[in-house]
């Protein structure tokens, strides 16, 4: 069974990639001009519920506002499980690398909105902010995990 490890160097240039990749898509996509700010908590949830109401499950607006949610939570797991891993080592616990990289990916995505709000073809949205740090949750979870699970394909 031949096993792979990934050293520091290698996490560190996933993990400095993967921030690049998270800016890129947050912040040079170009959106359309005048969208708007909003600071209403959970309006995107009930944008969710009021579409699948009208046009279904399967329609086009909410596959889309789904792909929005699924989309910032999936990014910043994939973020937060690779900061995770760069964080941890011997003499390190697994709390201190959770409040780590909770604090680091809750800065991340509001410093993202932060400038998003002065971009004037992208919106800044509270509600992704909650996305962000539910994915970075996310992803500091399975890290966690993984620390006691290994998975082997036959």
């Amino acid at each position: 069974m031949k096993t792979l490890r990934v050293g520091k160097a290698a996490q560190g240039a996933l993990l400095a990639a993967c921030t690049a990749g998270v800016l890129a898509v947050t912040l040079l996509v170009v959106g359309r001009p005048g969208v708007r700010t909003n600071l209403a908590p959970f309006e995107d949830l009930a944008r969710l519920s009021a579409l699948a109401g009208r046009r279904g499950v399967l329609s086009n607006g909410f596959l889309f506002a789904l792909g929005g949610i699924v989309g910032n939570l999936a990014i910043f797991a994939v973020w937060a499980f690779l900061a995770w891993k760069f964080l941890d080592g011997k003499g390190r616990s697994a709390l201190r690398n959770d409040v780590d990289v909770f604090l680091a990916g809750l800065l991340f995505t509001v410093g993202i909105e932060t400038v998003q709000f002065f971009l004037p073809t992208r919106a800044a949205d509270i509600n992704d902010v909650f996305w962000n740090v539910f994915g970075t949750g996310v992803g500091a979870g399975l890290a966690h995990v993984s620390r006691y699970v290994r998975l082997e394909w036959e």
